[in-house]
């Protein structure tokens, strides 16, 4: 009978009170098998929504059948129940405290926070007086919030949230925040470095440098 490997993430460890195991399975086993096993033998764990099963780091069909030492994780939801919603683009100021107070929970040990400021900057004698975004919108905010659910997948979090502003940003104010709560501060980091990285890649958002003589150029976005 082969053998294959489980990890529990986030909220599905706690309900399963288990952080991995190596479990002993029928031949020919599926995926949809496994999770009718992890139902039986963890009920708070089976009662919960919203519990994916990914393997080998790939989401896959319920009729996929598993080989000997295949690594299944058990990835439950990124959490965004709150009234906020976790990816927000915005016209003014960012102010990040109301999602802050919103996702921060007596279980999460670290809230890790990135603003992207608009610094200054000196180009050919010349100096940056503010930076204009514009965006494709629906499909920026389509592509944070995949953005937001993959960083749930990949690391050990409890919650996420990205805003943006586009409109005219002057110098000293932050064009983009990332919100990530954990329960440890690495998961946390390495979620907000991932998703500000990412960000900068996929999401059709654009700036126009406005220098202090009047000219405007586009400009990359290195924040």
């Amino acid at each position: 009978m082969p053998r294959i490997n489980i990890k529990f993430f986030g909220p599905a460890r706690e309900l399963a009170g288990e952080t991995e195991l190596s479990l002993e399975v029928p031949r020919n086993i599926t995926v949809g098998g496994v999770a009718g096993i992890l139902a039986e033998n963890y009920p708070q764990l089976g009662d919960a929504l919203g519990i994916r099963l990914a393997v080998n780091k790939e989401y896959c069909a319920l009729d996929r059948t598993l080989r000997e030492n295949d690594e299944v994780a058990v990835i439950p939801p990124v959490s965004g129940g709150g009234n906020l919603p976790r990816v927000q683009l915005v016209r003014e100021p960012i102010d990040i405290s109301p999602l802050m107070v919103e996702m921060r929970t007596d279980g999460c040990g670290a809230v890790s926070t990135f603003d992207g400021v608009v610094r200054a900057e000196t180009s050919e004698g010349r100096n940056l007086s503010a930076l204009d975004y514009e965006a494709y919108d629906d499909m920026a905010l389509e592509q944070m919030a995949a953005i937001r659910r993959r960083a749930g997948e990949k690391y050990d979090i409890v919650d996420a949230a990205i805003v943006h502003r586009l409109g005219r940003v002057p110098l000293g104010e932050p064009s983009v925040s990332v919100v990530v709560v954990s329960a440890h501060r690495k998961d946390g980091l390495d979620a907000v470095r991932y998703i500000i990285d990412t960000l900068k890649v996929d999401v059709p958002i654009w700036k126009k440098e406005i220098w202090s003589d009047g000219q405007k150029t586009w400009g990359h976005n290195t924040i």
